[in-house]
């Protein structure tokens, strides 16, 4: 799944375990203990997103030269 999509669901999934804290504690805590994965799966997907937005072998820049005459 995509960073954005995933980010929507821990969202909603930690509103509502807000929302439901008052009353039932249990079902929010088992929302919150369900929003521990999603949120590690979320954090990855973001990183991956980034590093293949960042890492482009066609660009033009040159950022990993190592020659020191330029």
């Amino acid at each position: 799944m995509r960073a954005d999509t995933l980010r929507y669901a821990l969202i909603g999934i930690l509103a509502v375990a807000a929302i439901t804290a008052p009353f039932g504690n249990s079902l929010a805590f088992v929302l919150f203990v369900c929003a521990i994965p999603l949120f590690l799966a979320w954090r990855r997907a973001a990183v991956r997103e980034r590093a293949a937005r960042v890492f482009d072998r066609e660009s033009k820049t040159d950022e990993t030269g190592t020659r020191t005459d330029r």
